[in-house]
């Protein structure tokens, strides 16, 4: 009897451990995709690849931008795209990349912090490097992390 009663409270603490495991697991695994998800907004960046861009990105009216040359911030995912055709515009070429990105989560809603270097070429062959602080929020709609705001300020000189 005894060793039925040490069985059953050894299961009963193994299922206690597991529970917070998967969860934490499931977390792992979904910060994970949050981290492809921003990589694949850089990667969009980089190639300046409009069709990429608005896969990463959530079509909706709450969708905002603010970039370092912003006057005001934009609101709604077709202002965004159109910032984003303004910008691969200004380059001949162009690669972005996330330094130290920290990746934060509260249920369906996933926001990434880093500094951006963005290094190109102007359409004149004018080299360019910039520093930035940023901001990427996503939500998560059905399986996929969707971009629902970029905000970009430039490091001090």
């Amino acid at each position: 009897m005894l060793r039925r009663s040490i069985g059953a409270v050894t299961t009963a603490a193994l299922v206690g451990l597991a529970a917070p495991l998967q969860a934490q697991k499931a977390q792992s695994s979904e910060a994970a995709a949050v981290r492809a998800a921003n990589s694949a907004y850089h990667a969009a960046f980089s190639v300046r690849d409009i069709t990429a861009m608005e896969a990463v990105w959530a079509k909706s009216p709450e969708a905002a931008a603010i970039h370092p040359f912003s006057r005001a911030p934009l609101s709604g995912w077709n202002a965004v795209r159109s910032s984003y055709v303004e910008t691969f515009a200004r380059f001949k070429d162009v690669s972005v990349s996330a330094n130290e990105a920290h990746v934060a989560m509260n249920g369906n809603t996933a926001w990434v912090v880093s500094t951006e270097t963005l290094r190109g070429h102007r359409p004149n062959g004018e080299a360019f490097t910039a520093t930035s602080m940023s901001t990427n929020i996503f939500q998560k709609q059905g399986d996929r992390w969707l971009m629902v705001l970029h905000h970009a300020a430039g490091v001090p000189q």
